[in-house]
């Protein structure tokens, strides 16, 4: 677990103190950051997977700033008479009725939360991972599909070079060295052209890899779904 995970939100110091007390106590790495609405303004959920709503000061409405709460899950915790109210203006959020154990409660929520948060990210990289070998696959598949004729285009330079070479026909010395010069550069060329016939085994590698990630996400997703 990075930090920065989990973003509080409360008045009350009695309930951060005693969610702090419990998380504690369970030994969980969760990183979790306490604001007041007094500061809401300056605070922003950017960064946190989960925000957490508590008790707040009277008459501070919901959500309690413009920079809270934008992409982030929401849970709120009070008594059942708020969580109505706090229901009928956001059906979107997750609620914890503040009965004996709320802390305990808000901990399973906090880390399936992050889990999910996790998968996500994975699921966005692997994708992301796909899409560039599909660019890659492209490209290799043209350098494969033109290996051939590349091929057949050396091969007769070098050859043609070879007999002009082996002539005894009267040539420049100039000439004679130029054609050394070109049928090493063919020589070469050849050379990183015969390194592509290892390229469509490594592409199948990659292929392979990349799905055995995505099938591997899927499954840890799957329980939970």
């Amino acid at each position: 677990m990075t930090s920065g995970q989990i973003l509080v939100v409360s008045d009350d110091t009695e309930f951060v103190r005693a969610l702090s007390a419990c998380w504690r106590k369970e030994n969980h790495s969760l990183s979790m950051t306490a604001v007041s609405t007094r500061v809401g303004g300056q605070a922003d959920s950017s960064g946190y997977a989960l925000v957490v709503v508590g008790p707040l000061r009277e008459g501070v409405a919901l959500p309690p700033s413009p920079g809270l709460l934008l992409d982030s899950t929401v849970c709120a915790v009070g008594d059942p008479g708020s969580l109505a109210s706090v229901r009928a203006k956001h059906a979107d959020w997750l609620l914890v009725p503040e009965y004996p154990g709320w802390a305990e409660a808000l901990l399973s929520v906090a880390r399936e939360v992050l889990r999910r948060t996790v998968a996500e990210e994975r699921a966005r990289e692997a994708e992301l991972r796909n899409h560039a070998h599909q660019r890659f696959g492209v490209l290799g598949r043209s350098l494969l599909e033109a290996r051939p004729g590349m091929v057949n285009a050396l091969t007769s330079l070098i050859g043609n070079a070879d007999l002009i070479l082996l002539s005894e026909a009267p040539l420049p010395s100039e000439c004679r060295e130029q054609v050394r010069t070109i049928r090493t550069m063919a020589l070469r060329l050849n050379e990183m052209v015969q390194r592509l016939s290892s390229l469509e085994s490594e592409m199948e590698l990659s292929d392979r890899k990349s799905h055995v990630e995505t099938s591997a996400i899927r499954m840890v997703e799957a329980p939970n779904t």
